[in-house]
């Protein structure tokens, strides 16, 4: 498996691409959640640090195939516009929850469970974005990197890539960015 895939609009997957090691994640949010088993393992860790803080994530939404981002994509378009959707969530092909290896976590407080944008000024969430790297995942939309992602700053959106976290963490680079760095080098 290669964790430090690149999707993104200018590198798609190929509509077949499905992974071949998806395991259910137990999510209290949603049944039927799956994701790459190594991802899975490495948020059940990082969720149970969070835990030991008081803090209660958990998985919202994980491995998407084709078809039904095609589906959530054409939704939001039909209903907030092409412009809004476009920068928003990935079309089809171009989404990195096809390769299961990117996850959206949610917190539970206070007896509701609470996503997305909800979450963006949260302690749970500024503890997540500092600690993630520790196992393996980066927060793959930064805010002040909409420029080179080519999306909206999402404070949920997790990517798993192993140990290279560490490395994009201490120096501020997203995946894009890492590549570019690493083009320069060859």
């Amino acid at each position: 498996m290669d964790y430090h895939i690149l999707v993104n609009k200018n590198n798609p997957l190929p509509r077949a691409h499905i992974p071949n090691d998806l395991i259910d994640v137990g999510s209290k949010y949603k049944e039927g959640i799956k994701l790459n088993t190594k991802v899975k393992e490495s948020f059940d860790m990082l969720k149970e640090e969070a835990l030991k803080k008081g803090y209660y994530i958990d998985i919202e939404s994980g491995y998407r195939d084709y078809d039904y981002q095609e589906k959530i994509y054409n939704r939001l378009a039909a209903e907030k516009g092409f412009s809004y959707a476009i920068t928003r969530i990935a079309e089809p092909g171009k989404s990195e929850h096809q390769t299961a290896l990117a996850l959206d976590f949610c917190i539970y407080r206070d007896e509701k469970c609470y996503i997305e944008n909800e979450i963006e000024d949260f302690e749970e969430t500024q503890w997540v974005h500092e600690n993630a790297h520790k196992y393996g995942f980066i927060l793959r939309y930064p805010e002040g990197k909409e420029d080179i992602t080519k999306y909206s700053y999402e404070p949920w959106h997790l990517r798993y890539i192993g140990s290279l976290a560490e490395y994009l963490y201490n120096n501020n680079l997203t995946l894009e960015e890492y590549y570019q760095e690493k083009e320069k080098i060859s």
